[in-house]
């Protein structure tokens, strides 16, 4: 049996050898790898910019005057975001009504412009993988769509792991100890 050398023998042992080579080890290449990483890093971030410009119009719709706020609960998202865009200020209004809408004119803005943006970086982000490595298209999460919630969410195909758990037998239910 060998007895436990120190990590730092290991380590001072790795460095020379790695100084006495001539082939040092190149960092990765940059051009169409780094064009990629700056798309898909500007296009995340769009998206969470979107995501919490949604998140502050739906503290706006809930914070809203009661008529405002009537008028926008029955819809949903897209529709929210189509309404509210329209808005225009109405002078007949009371000060909060029209300020309120102001936000969330200015907040759907917002929302617009960081889809868009989204949008339009996914589409270059397409072009470089497909000019690229087209290859990865074909891979689930690149390329074709992700599978249904349902199914990352643990559950199967098979509608036997959807059935409720049977209730237990009456001789496992004799078989657990009694209080007392």
């Amino acid at each position: 049996m060998e007895a436990a050398r120190p990590t730092w023998l290991d380590a001072i042992r790795a460095a020379k050898e790695a100084l006495a080579t001539e082939h040092l080890i190149q960092p990765r290449l940059r051009g169409e790898r780094e064009a990629l990483r700056v798309l898909l890093a500007t296009r995340h971030g769009a998206v969470l910019a979107s995501t919490a410009a949604i998140n502050q119009l739906k503290a706006l719709i809930v914070s809203a005057p009661d008529e405002l706020r009537a008028e926008l609960r029955k819809l949903k998202r897209p529709a929210q975001i189509a309404y509210c865009a329209q808005f225009r200020d109405r002078p007949a209004q009371d000060l909060e009504h029209r300020m309120t809408a102001r936000a969330m004119r200015s907040t759907v803005q917002r929302v617009q412009a960081l889809q868009a943006e989204a949008k339009e970086l996914e589409n270059e982000i397409l072009a470089l993988v497909r000019q690229q490595a087209p290859e990865l298209l074909g891979l689930l999460g690149v390329g074709r769509s992700p599978p249904p919630r349902s199914w990352s969410a643990g559950l199967t195909r098979d509608d036997s792991a959807r059935k409720p758990p049977s209730p237990p037998s009456p001789a496992s239910r004799r078989s657990l100890p009694r209080p007392g």
